[in-house]
């Protein structure tokens, strides 16, 4: 059986004083799997994975977006590995 999970990553721009705010807030959203902190104008990358595509829709839109101190959001759908 192939693995038919979908994958998001999200790239967030955030204030420097928000990183660590940002990060302990994504480690309580189930279908985060990894969130690394970079240097540039993204200062966090998010992993989601989850077994549809509406389900890492949502938690995008209704959870990772409404966070305090997120300035902005580019999200990337993985299609194929």
């Amino acid at each position: 059986m192939t693995n038919t999970s979908s994958i998001v990553f999200v790239l967030i721009m955030c204030a420097h004083k928000s990183m660590t705010n940002i990060i302990n807030q994504l480690k309580e959203i189930d279908v985060v799997k990894e969130a690394t902190l970079v240097d540039g104008p993204w200062r966090i990358i998010v992993k989601l994975q989850a077994d549809n595509l509406d389900h890492l829709r949502d938690a995008v839109q209704w959870k990772l977006r409404k966070m305090e101190g997120i300035e902005s959001t580019l999200s990337l759908v993985e299609y194929m590995k």
